[in-house]
C-alpha cells in the first residue's frame, strides 16, 4: 500500500513539474521581456518622468497662487530715536502768552536733543493672498517649444532600449537551440558508440575481436560523456541567460520550441537591399539632439530680452497687546498690483557662453552623424559578408555531413563483415562529429550574422 502510494505521488509530481514547463518561442521570449525586462521598465518610467518635467514646464506659465499667514511676537520692540524739538510741547505754545512761573521754570530746564519711540506692539498677526503671472519670459516660452522634442528623446530611448533587448533575446535564444543541437548531438554518438561497443563486445566473446578494440571504445566512449556533462553545463548557462535576457527568474523550466536550419537563415533574407539611415533610431536620435541644442542655442540669444511678471496681492493684519484681541480686534486690510521687468544689462559674458556652448553643440551633432553614417555602412557590409560567407560555410558543412555520414556507414559496414577495424571506425565516427559540430557552429554564425545584418538596416522594430 505504502509502495502504491509512493509510486502515485512520483507521478503526480512529475505531472505537476511537466505543468510548470513553460514552452515558448522566439516570439514568445520577446514578448515576454518586453513586459518584464528591467530595462524596458525603467525606460517608460524615463518617459512618464519626462511627461512629469513637461507639466512642470506648462506649470511655470501659469498663474501661481500662495497663501500665507503669520503670528508674531515682539519680545522686544523696536524703537526708533527722533529729535525732541519736533515733540517740544512748549513750542507749540509759543503763540500764546503763559508766563506762569511753573511754566517758566519747564521752560527753564534743560531739554533732551533726542526722544525715543517705540513704534509696533508685541502681538501681530496677519493673512495674505498672492497672485502672479509670468506675461513674458523668452526662456519659458522656448522650453515650451521644446516639449515635444523632450518627449520624442524619450521615446526613442525607449525605442532603442526594446531593441537592444529583442536582439540579446534573439542572440540567446539560439544559443539556446544551437547548444540542445549539441546535446542531441553527442547523445547519438554516444548511441553509436554503444551499440558498436556492444557489437565489439560480442565479437571479442566470439574471439573475432581483440580487447584493445573494445578498450578502445569504451575510451572513446568516456571522452564523449566528460564531453556532454561541458556541453550541458554551457547549455544551463545559455538558459540562464536567456532567462536573464527576458526578466525571467532564473529559477523559471521552460522549453524552446523553435527550430533552427538553413532554411530559417535564408527566410526574408535581402542581401541586396540599401541602408536607409533613417531607419536607424541613432539617427533619430542625433536628428533629436539636434533640435534641443537648437532650443538651447535661441533661448541663451534671447536671453537680453525682459521678464515681465504681474502680481496682485492682499492682506489683513492687526496688532494688539493682548493675544485675546487678536482675534476681537479688527484687521486692517492692505492691497497692490504690481507690473514688474527685469532686464538683464550685464551677466560677465555668462549668456554668450553659453549661447556658443549649444552652437558647438550643434557642430559635434552635425559630425557625429557623418561619423555614424560612415559607421552604419561599414557595419552593414562587414553582416553582409559575414552573411554569405557563413551561408557558404553552412552549405559546405551539409554537404561534409552527408559525406561523412556515408563513410562511417562503409566503414561501420566493414567492421561487421570483418574487412574492416574499429579504428577506422571511431577515426569515422570522430569526422561526423566534427562535421555535426561544425554545422551547427555555422548556423549559429548565419543566424548571428543575418540578426546583425538587420539591426544594421534598421529592420529590427
Amino acid at each position: 500500500m505504502n509502495v502504491k502510494y509512493f509510486v502515485l505521488l512520483m507521478i503526480l509530481s512529475s505531472q505537476a513539474i511537466a505543468q510548470n514547463v513553460e514552452r515558448l518561442s522566439l516570439r514568445n521570449c520577446i514578448d515576454f521581456a518586453m513586459k518584464n525586462q528591467p530595462k524596458i521598465k525603467s525606460a517608460l518610467l524615463d518617459e512618464q518622468l519626462q511627461l512629469e518635467k513637461n507639466k512642470e514646464i506648462i506649470g511655470i506659465a501659469r498663474p501661481q497662487i500662495s497663501a500665507s499667514g503669520q503670528f508674531q511676537y515682539l519680545f522686544i520692540i523696536p524703537k526708533q530715536r527722533a529729535d525732541a524739538g519736533a515733540f517740544n510741547f512748549a513750542s507749540s505754545l509759543s503763540f500764546f502768552k503763559v508766563d506762569t512761573p511753573a511754566f517758566l521754570a519747564y521752560q527753564s530746564q534743560p531739554k533732551e536733543k533726542y526722544s525715543e519711540l517705540k513704534f509696533g506692539l508685541p502681538l501681530n498677526a496677519s493673512l495674505g493672498i498672492q497672485a502672479s503671472q509670468i506675461l513674458f519670459d523668452a526662456g519659458v516660452l522656448i522650453a515650451i517649444k521644446a516639449r515635444k522634442s523632450l518627449e520624442e528623446l524619450s521615446v526613442l530611448n525607449t525605442k532603442r532600449t526594446e531593441q537592444d533587448v529583442k536582439i540579446a533575446v534573439s542572440k540567446a535564444y539560439y544559443n539556446c537551440v544551437i547548444a540542445e543541437k549539441r546535446i542531441a548531438l553527442i547523445d547519438e554518438n554516444i548511441r553509436l558508440l554503444a551499440s558498436l561497443s556492444d557489437m565489439t563486445q560480442k565479437l571479442y566473446n566470439e574471439g573475432f575481436a581483440e580487447k584493445i578494440d573494445a578498450d578502445r571504445l569504451t575510451v572513446q566512449k568516456n571522452n564523449l560523456q566528460t564531453e556532454k556533462d561541458k556541453i550541458q553545463n554551457l547549455v544551463d548557462l545559455s538558459y540562464a541567460l536567456l532567462k536573464f535576457q527576458m526578466g525571467m527568474p532564473l529559477s523559471q523550466s521552460i522549453q524552446l520550441t523553435d527550430e533552427l536550419d538553413i532554411d530559417e537563415v535564408k527566410r526574408d533574407l535581402d542581401l541586396d537591399r540599401v541602408v536607409d539611415y533613417n531607419n536607424r533610431i541613432e539617427m533619430n536620435l542625433l536628428q533629436t539632439a539636434i533640435k534641443l541644442n537648437g532650443y538651447d542655442y535661441k533661448r541663451y540669444k534671447k536671453g537680453y530680452l525682459p521678464t515681465v511678471a504681474a502680481v496682485l496681492s492682499g492682506s489683513y493684519a492687526t496688532q494688539t497687546i493682548a493675544f485675546k484681541e487678536l482675534f476681537t480686534l479688527p484687521y486692517f486690510p492692505t492691497g497692490a498690483f504690481v507690473l514688474s521687468a527685469t532686464m538683464p544689462l550685464y551677466d560677465g559674458g555668462t549668456r554668450i557662453a553659453k549661447m556658443n556652448q549649444a552652437r558647438i553643440n550643434i557642430l559635434k551633432n552635425e559630425n557625429d552623424m557623418i561619423a555614424f553614417k560612415q559607421a552604419v555602412d561599414l557595419e552593414s557590409n562587414n553582416a553582409k559578408t559575414q552573411l554569405k560567407n557563413s551561408i557558404m560555410s553552412l552549405e559546405n558543412q551539409n554537404k561534409n555531413i552527408e559525406l561523412a555520414q556515408k563513410v562511417y556507414s562503409i566503414a561501420q559496414k566493414k567492421y561487421k563483415e570483418g574487412v574492416g577495424t574499429n579504428i577506422e571506425i571511431l577515426q569515422a565516427e570522430t569526422a561526423l562529429k566534427d562535421a555535426q559540430t561544425n554545422y551547427f557552429n555555422s548556423l549559429y554564425e548565419a543566424i548571428i550574422s543575418k540578426i546583425d545584418l538587420q539591426q544594421s538596416l534598421g529592420l529590427l522594430k
